[in-house]
C-alpha cells in the first residue's frame, strides 16, 4: 500500500491553535504600542504648534490660526488640515489675538484614551477619556 505524504489533520489544528495562542498575545501589545505612537505624535505636534505660535506672535504681535501658520512652513500639512496620526487638532485664537488654546482629540475610542491641551504657556496637559483644558495634569516629563 502507497502512504500518501503531507500532513494529517491533527497535526493542521495543532498548528493552527499554536498560531491562533500567539495572535491573541501578541495582537493587544500591537495596540497599545500603535496607541503609544499616536500619543507621542499628537504631543510632539502640539510641541511644534507652540513653536509655530510663538514665532508667528513675535512677527505679527498676534497669535495665529491653523492656516495663518500654514505659509510659515513651520507646520506639517496634515496639522493645518486638523488631523494627524490618529488625533484631530482644533486651535482657537482668543480675543484680540493674545491667546490661543489647542486640543488634540483622538478619533479613535476617546472614552479611553488620552486628550491633550497647550495654550499660549507652552504645557501640555492631559486628560484621559475627557477633553483636556488649562486645568488637566502636565503631561509627565
Amino acid at each position: 500500500m502507497r502512504r500518501e505524504r503531507g500532513f494529517s489533520m491533527i497535526e493542521l489544528i495543532v498548528v493552527v491553535a499554536i498560531v491562533g495562542v500567539i495572535a491573541a498575545i501578541a495582537i493587544p501589545g500591537l495596540r497599545r504600542a500603535r496607541q503609544n505612537a499616536q500619543m507621542g505624535s499628537a504631543i510632539q505636534s502640539l510641541r511644534m504648534i507652540t513653536t509655530a505660535q510663538h514665532l508667528y506672535e513675535r512677527k505679527n504681535r498676534v497669535y495665529g490660526t491653523l492656516a495663518q501658520l500654514a505659509p510659515e512652513g513651520t507646520l506639517d500639512p496634515n496639522i493645518v488640515n486638523g488631523s494627524k496620526s490618529g488625533y484631530t487638532f482644533t486651535l482657537t485664537v482668543g480675543a484680540g489675538g493674545l491667546s490661543f488654546t489647542c486640543n488634540a482629540t483622538p478619533e479613535e475610542d476617546p472614552g479611553k484614551l488620552d486628550h491633550f491641551f497647550v495654550n499660549e504657556s507652552g504645557v501640555i496637559r492631559f486628560n484621559t477619556g475627557a477633553p483636556a483644558g488649562a486645568g488637566s495634569a502636565p503631561i509627565p516629563r
